[in-house]
């Protein structure tokens, strides 16, 4: 019985100190993503203050333009603009915050009305109001989920936004040819 007892208390301990090695484990992997996410930065862009009350002004004209696609036409310097303040924001953002999440919202949302001026599909349309409710819903205060893979998830999105504006401004020259 003593066996039985002590063998059971070895393999207790051993669970135990598998148990905390995986949470440090753990632990040191989210650290390592959190680091990722702050290191993670667009070239060539400098960080800007945010502004609330612009964003919310940003969400409402674009929000407006999705409402007549059929005024896009022309808009693509305002597009740009908006797109351009967007990632400035994100770029003095700290990460995981709301600041991050409405910017890159904005910015996604403004590429893909720029998408939809050159090949109207409502899939661009679609895409661009799932981005502008996201950027509402963090400006009015719901919760953002604030942790490092959020982040990371944030600014890569970013990073792949300004890749798609540059592939959408050769796009574009090429419609201008």
């Amino acid at each position: 019985m003593r066996v039985f007892g002590a063998l059971s208390l070895v393999v207790l301990f051993a669970a135990a100190a598998m148990m905390y090695l995986q949470q440090k484990d753990a632990t040191t992997s989210l650290q390592a993503v959190a680091e990722a996410a702050r290191d993670l930065r667009e070239r060539g862009v400098e960080g800007r203050s945010f502004d609330r009350d612009l964003a919310s002004e940003m969400v409402s004209s674009l929000r407006a333009l999705i409402g007549s696609p059929e005024n896009l036409d022309g808009r693509t310097e305002e597009l740009r603009t908006v797109a351009a303040e967007a990632a400035s924001w994100a770029e003095a953002a700290p990460a995981p915050s709301v600041e991050l999440r409405v910017a890159v919202a904005l910015r996604s949302a403004a590429g893909e009305l720029r998408s939809y001026s050159l090949r109207p599909t409502e899939r661009h349309l679609r895409a661009a109001e799932m981005h502008l409710d996201t950027a509402e819903a963090a400006l009015a205060g719901e919760p953002v989920h604030n942790n490092p893979t959020d982040a990371l998830r944030d600014q890569l999105e970013n990073l792949q936004r300004s890749h798609q504006e540059q592939v959408l401004e050769v796009d574009e020259a090429l419609e201008d040819f």
